[in-house]
């Protein structure tokens, strides 16, 4: 299976799991109008696929203790990509990084326990290049669902 070739049962099935990934086979059947059996085959394929890769918790991070939201460009040579790419992946705070075309090499989202933290996760990454630093002022917009199918538009048409 392409990742392209989803039928609206597939489809149906994404959706229904990307609005509530604890659903139960029988509960996801009885949404997208399969049986158990189909629906887990069907979710085994897009496992398989990698269209399906994990499931997880949605977690207020501000509820733990990271109220500061910021996203960092970052601008370094080549040879420090690897030493950038190292950092996010061993820092907590690290909670997204993109490596991006433009004047910055990545734009990294971190997140904060208060502004001094910040600074301080700022300053790490600027061992590596420079950067600049935007800091978010309300939680960001982020559309959990799939896209619609290529040439379709979201209203169907």
């Amino acid at each position: 299976m392409r990742k392209a070739e989803l039928d609206a049962v597939d489809r149906a099935i994404l959706a229904a799991l990307e609005a509530d990934a604890r659903l139960s086979f029988a509960a996801l059947a009885r949404r997208v109008g399969l049986s158990p059996p189909s629906v887990a085959e069907r979710v085994r394929r897009l496992e398989a696929a990698g269209v399906i890769r994990g499931y997880g918790a949605r977690v207020d991070l501000e509820a733990l203790g990271y109220p500061v939201t910021a996203l960092v460009q970052v601008a370094v040579p080549p040879s420090r990509y690897a030493k950038v790419w190292a950092f996010a992946e061993a820092t907590p705070e690290v909670r997204e990084c993109y490596f991006v075309t433009g004047e910055a090499s990545f734009v990294v989202r971190v997140v904060a326990r208060s502004i001094d933290h910040l600074r301080e996760l700022i300053e790490a990454l600027g061992a590596f290049g420079s950067t600049r630093t935007a800091v978010a002022l309300a939680p960001p917009l982020i559309k959990w669902g799939s896209p619609p199918p290529r040439g379709e538009r979201p209203d169907g048409s």
